[in-house]
């Protein structure tokens, strides 16, 4: 199998994020305004905007490093919180799944850790071709049999 890599999109997650920062400082400014806001009320109303900031440049950082990469007959997940070796022999079950809003989304089990991927992945089409290449080579368990769409 060749290497392959799918990075992580943060469009999806990060531009609601900055809608709030860019909007939060006006609707604060307009309610200040007419209202006369206590300094303490304003204080947590900005301690909430700063908490929110960190917690988008957190999210958009570990984002960004999000990959998974299929080398060597494993995959690998890697990002800035550490990086997860997945060899045939340690992956338990691979399930396939439609959320609510019908995007697909891929569940790994092994033992009691699950690794999802989700079309947060780029490309996806791609991401799930390999991965069911992959539980074919290695006959691993799956509902891929089960799975419309995906039967042979």
């Amino acid at each position: 199998m060749d290497e392959h890599e799918y990075i992580y999109q943060l469009r999806p997650l990060v531009i609601p994020g900055l809608f709030f920062l860019i909007l939060y400082p006006f609707v604060l400014g307009c309610i200040h305004l007419f209202t006369k806001l206590p300094s303490i009320e304003l204080r947590v109303l900005a301690g909430i905007y700063i908490v929110s900031m960190l917690g988008i440049l957190a999210l958009w950082v570990i984002g960004k490093s999000k990959r998974v990469l299929f080398k060597d007959q494993q995959i690998i997940f890697r990002s800035l919180l550490g990086e997860h070796v997945l060899k045939p022999k340690d992956i338990r079950r691979v399930a396939f799944y439609f959320d609510g809003k019908g995007q697909e989304i891929a569940q790994i089990r092994t033992g009691d850790i699950y690794y999802y991927m989700s079309e947060f992945y780029f490309p996806f089409p791609e991401l799930m071709s390999d991965l069911e290449n992959f539980i074919r080579q290695h006959s691993l368990r799956s509902n891929l049999q089960n799975y419309s769409g995906l039967n042979e």
